[in-house]
């Protein structure tokens, strides 16, 4: 099976070789096909090649990055894009949960041996969130004012990487069940997709063990 082909971007030379260096020498289902400065530089470069990952952080000369993000995604439908934040803010991490980003991670993270991890991990289509930056997103959470023990035990098993129909065969419920209660979860607090509403999962199981 063919390497993933990651492209780095940061305005920072450091940054862009401490994570070549890392995926470099994991030598573990990802190479790296390009290095680069800015979003237009790496957007020239997808233009003409096939790679999956991008990997930025907050170094880039932009007035919104998450703008710039949102229409590298749109250019490049099916592009991973994962962050490494400087300075997370619970509003950032939040827009770009929403915009798709598949993994937001914190410059004091041991990527050196989480980094190849959640690379694949992200490719699989699955989210990834670093418990620093979830600390900025539990500030911003607020429960809702009724939430069944049903709810709890989906939310946790969403959290635990489980799929629908497995969540269904493991409470002893149908597919239709857990199928609706997600649905009408997704509405409650306001998120596009299940991996959203398992990184929000994590937020509400979280806050909630600490008011009991």
């Amino acid at each position: 099976m063919a390497n993933t082909q990651v492209v780095i971007v940061s305005a920072i030379a450091l940054t862009r070789a401490g994570l070549q260096q890392i995926i470099t020498q994991s030598g573990a289902q990802s190479e790296v096909a390009g290095l680069f400065e800015s979003l237009a530089e790496a957007d020239a470069f997808l233009n003409s090649h096939n790679a999956r990952v991008l990997i930025t952080d907050e170094s880039l000369h932009t007035v919104n990055m998450v703008k710039a993000l949102k229409r590298l995604m749109e250019a490049h439908p099916g592009l991973v894009v994962m962050l490494v934040m400087q300075r997370p803010t619970a509003s950032v991490a939040q827009k770009l949960i929403t915009l798709g980003v598949r993994a937001l991670l914190h410059k004091d993270d041991d990527l050196g041996n989480t980094l190849t991890h959640t690379i694949q991990t992200a490719v699989k289509g699955n989210m990834t969130i670093s418990p620093l930056i979830a600390e900025f997103l539990d500030k911003s959470v607020a429960l809702p004012a009724k939430i069944t023990q049903r709810d709890l035990d989906i939310l946790q098993l969403l959290t635990d990487g489980m799929e629908a129909k497995e969540i269904a065969a493991h409470l002893g419920v149908t597919y239709g069940v857990v199928n609706r209660t997600i649905n009408r979860l997704l509405r409650t607090y306001n998120v596009q997709n299940v991996p959203q509403l398992a990184v929000m999962a994590h937020q509400i199981l979280k806050v909630r063990k600490q008011l009991e």
